[in-house]
């Protein structure tokens, strides 16, 4: 039996089916022994499984680069429209317990699906952050012009939770100039991303776990095995 609604079902299937071209980050050894990450491109799904030994590595191992490569890899950037308002439609049955006045993304992944969402719930779009630097200097921050009047709520979306970090990044820099914030996210990574944020006093409704969806590929016989085993030993073990 399914724990997912008939409609995450149907983007379960378009995750895992539909094909786009998108950015893979592989680690390779060099002779020496010590790593390096590799940036390349090749035809993926939105959820997609390890091709190459060296598949996948995450915003994690920019920071530990010897961290166990993750077998999933979630990658919600360059979808077709029917995708994205399949997933906008999919955020917008999860009740929330407040009213929200504003939505946004968090950059640069988010702000496509936030805006979809918008069209789709009837919560207003706000253009709220930016993002300067790269890699590990990435930083979150205002954009000009934001002012808002003081607890104006503000529904934080973005596309997957793993750890909690990035995530903490941005609200905590959406309250600092008046907002109350809660977030909504399409995938928990379920690897710790949500209790991490929740225990600095911010909401997290996610409307799917990666395990739900495993569970319901393998039922379908849309996966191996062992495509499933070693996911689900993954999640279990790499915790942030």
């Amino acid at each position: 039996m399914s724990n997912l609604s008939k409609s995450q079902e149907e983007l379960a299937d378009l995750l895992l089916n539909t094909k786009i071209e998108a950015k893979v980050i592989r680690r390779k050894q060099k002779e020496d022994g010590s790593y390096y990450l590799e940036e390349s491109q090749r035809p993926t799904s939105p959820i997609d499984f390890a091709k190459d030994p060296g598949e996948f590595a995450l915003k994690v191992h920019e920071v530990n680069i010897e961290a166990p490569l993750s077998p999933i890899y979630v990658n919600l950037r360059n979808l077709p429209d029917n995708v994205l308002t399949k997933i906008a439609r999919v955020l917008s049955e999860i009740p929330l317990e407040t009213t929200q006045e504003f939505c946004t993304g968090v950059p640069q992944a988010a702000l496509i699906i936030a805006k979809k969402f918008a069209e789709v719930s009837g919560i207003p779009f706000m253009d709220v952050f930016d993002k300067i630097g790269q890699n590990t200097h990435r930083k979150i921050v205002i954009k000009e012009g934001i002012h808002p009047k003081p607890d104006t709520k503000l529904l934080v979306i973005d596309d997957v939770v793993a750890h909690g970090k990035s995530k903490l990044e941005a609200l905590e820099t959406a309250k600092t100039v008046g907002f109350y914030v809660n977030m909504l996210v399409l995938i928990d990574r379920e690897q710790g991303g949500v209790q991490q944020v929740e225990a600095e006093g911010c909401r997290v409704y996610a409307a799917m776990k990666l395990t739900d969806i495993l569970d319901y590929y393998m039922d379908k016989q849309m996966i191996t095995r062992e495509q499933y085993k070693k996911t689900i030993e993954y999640l279990a073990k790499a915790k942030f």
